[in-house]
C-alpha cells in the first residue's frame, strides 16, 4: 500500500511539472530577422517589431525562439547570422516557453513566443562571414 501511495504522489508531482504546450491551429508564413544578444535569449523578430520597439529598449521583450518541426529542419550553420532574414511557415505554441531542445545554462533566460516551423526559405543571409 505504501508503494502506491509513494507511486501516486510521483505521478502527480510529474504530470503537474510537464507543461503542455500546444500549436495555436493557424498556419502561417512568417518573414522573422535574426538578431544577436549578447544572451541566449530569443532571437528572431518581424519587421513590424523591430521597427515599432527599437528604440525603445523592448525589443527582446518581443523576439521569439523557432524550432524545427523535425531535425531535417534545422538550419544549416551557415544561416541564423545577425540581419539574415527567412521566412518559415509554421506555427506558434500557445504559451510562451522553450523550444524543444533547448538546453537551459547556467544564464538566466526568459521564456518567450516559440514558433514551430515545417519549412523555411532565406530571404537574405550575409554573403560575408567573420
Amino acid at each position: 500500500m505504501k508503494f502506491l501511495s509513494v507511486a501516486i504522489l510521483f505521478f502527480l508531482i510529474f504530470s503537474c511539472s510537464v507543461p503542455s504546450n500546444k500549436l495555436e491551429n493557424k498556419i502561417q508564413s512568417v518573414e522573422f530577422h535574426y538578431i544577436m544578444w549578447a544572451c541566449e535569449c530569443a532571437n528572431w523578430a518581424t519587421l513590424d517589431d523591430i521597427r515599432k520597439y527599437e528604440d525603445t529598449d523592448n525589443l527582446s521583450d518581443h523576439c521569439i525562439f523557432i524550432e524545427a518541426a523535425d531535425s531535417s529542419l534545422i538550419l544549416p550553420d551557415t544561416l541564423g547570422y545577425n540581419n539574415d532574414v527567412i521566412q518559415f511557415t509554421g506555427q506558434y505554441y500557445k504559451n510562451i516557453g522553450y523550444p524543444n531542445g533547448y538546453v537551459i545554462s547556467e544564464q538566466q533566460v526568459d521564456k518567450a513566443k516559440v514558433y514551430r516551423y515545417t519549412s523555411s526559405k532565406s530571404l537574405k543571409a550575409i554573403i560575408e562571414r567573420v
